[in-house]
């Protein structure tokens, strides 16, 4: 018997383990007898056999990396330390599924931490306890004792009006602390810029996306959102952020482009599937903007209700416009040297030639620009009485509208601008 066909035997074993626990839905208690109790103990004997016979004739040790590798060269060793990872992983697999069903999870979304443990072991675990924070904060009490009393409010407020955007916000957000320790060890550039850069943009965007969707969400009709379709919709939103969030994360761990990438058609086939979904994500403002309207009890003053339809339904229309002929012509850059090194500070655009990236970031914003000034209005017209306040409110409203039409106008600028190689703002 070698080593190598002693790891040819673990593997299947420890396959089979994983297999139980992702169709613990069909095998029942099964799952966890095969997963949870029986496999580990046999990869812990084997673990246990290699030990006894082989560890005084192993060199190294374990109080400095170099030890380790050389510990690591003897083959007998090397496979003891993959029976621990197998079992150890496949003991976390089995813990992360009885944590589920205990805390009521839905085994959909414990699949891809199951998945995450097995490929990466800890990653999984991460994941796996993002997604019970993003569910339940009652699995954080330090986090909720520590949080501001205000703070905790408004979070139980937004996780009522919106649970889905709510728990995915938050998720996104413990996805975050990662890569900000990746950023910190990678010295990897891409495009003139770090390469953890454009996924932490993106999941912060994606953060202040999804927290604005549940906020608003309040003033769509209760029956609306309580409605199966309504429901579905965000569940394919949700699915659609989590794919665009997996794809960028990736490809900056492969050190390669996730936009305008067709150096593959494997690659070139994921950047149109990810445009669909982006075009689906995006699709959240158009149906919250016509809840919104359709709801004659939001209790908003009428620049404000008109405030948010207003940037609600013009983030779909002008992000297609933008992002649309981005990904048709291949890049953001229209002349000027292809770097963001240099650009303008945080936001990363050219200021040597046109960037179509400025049109696109003021697209999406438009959702929190136009609510933004329609509050303001609000605020100023709030002061006068009677018969006067209600006809500043319903000016106010139709100028809010003006606005929006304007701010269109200001996006469609910017985009002719760049079509045009000028940047937004000049080096």
């Amino acid at each position: 018997m070698t080593p190598e066909n002693l790891f040819q035997m673990a593997n299947p074993a420890a396959l089979l383990g994983w297999l139980a626990l992702a169709f613990s839905p069909k095998v029942g208690r099964s799952a966890m007898i095969v997963a949870g109790t029986l496999i580990p103990l046999l990869l812990a004997v084997g673990y246990t056999a290699l030990v006894l016979a082989f560890w005084s004739s192993g060199e190294g040790g374990f109080n400095s990396l170099a030890a380790v590798a050389q510990l690591m060269q003897n083959p007998w060793l090397l496979l003891a330390g993959w029976l621990h990872y197998l079992a150890f992983d496949l003991l976390m697999g089995a813990w992360e599924l009885r944590t589920a069903q205990r805390e009521g999870i839905a085994h959909h979304w414990v699949l891809p931490c199951l998945a995450l443990t097995f490929f990466f072991g800890p990653v999984g675990f991460l994941a796996f306890q993002g997604l019970r924070f993003a569910r339940s904060r009652d699995a954080w009490p330090m986090g909720q004792s520590l949080a501001p009393r205000v703070v905790r409010l408004g979070l139980r407020r937004l996780e009522q009006d919106s649970p889905r955007y709510m728990a995915l916000a938050l998720f996104l957000v413990v996805v975050a602390i990662p890569m900000l320790g990746a950023w910190a060890l990678d010295d990897r550039l891409f495009q003139g810029i770090a390469v953890w850069i454009k996924p932490l943009k993106f999941s912060w965007a994606l953060i202040l996306y999804l927290l604005t969707l549940a906020w608003f969400a309040r003033y769509a009709p209760p029956a609306w959102r309580e409605h199966s379709r309504w429901v579905w919709h965000e569940q394919i939103v949700v699915g659609a952020v989590i794919a665009e969030m997996l794809w960028i994360v990736g490809a900056a761990a492969l050190g390669v482009g996730s936009h305008f990438n067709q150096s593959t058609p494997l690659m070139g086939a994921l950047y149109g599937f990810m445009g669909l979904a982006a075009i689906v994500l995006t699709s959240a403002t158009t149906s919250l903007a016509l809840a919104i309207h359709r709801n004659p009890q939001t209790a908003l003053s009428p620049p404000v209700k008109a405030g948010l339809v207003w940037g609600l339904g013009l983030t779909l229309p002008l992000t297609l416009i933008t992002a649309g002929t981005m990904s048709a012509m291949g890049g953001h850059w229209v002349g000027g040297v292809p770097t963001d090194a240099g650009g303008v500070p945080v936001m990363g655009w050219a200021r040597d030639g046109g960037d179509l990236r400025v049109a696109h970031f003021f697209a999406t914003h438009a959702m929190h620009v136009i609510p933004l000034l329609a509050w303001a209005l609000s605020r100023l017209m709030s002061s006068q009485g009677g018969r006067t306040a209600a006809g500043a409110a319903i000016g106010s409203a139709w100028a809010v509208r003006g606005f929006g039409v304007a701010y269109a106008a200001f996006v469609l600028l910017t985009f002719v601008q760049a079509l045009m190689g000028l940047p937004f703002l000049a080096a």
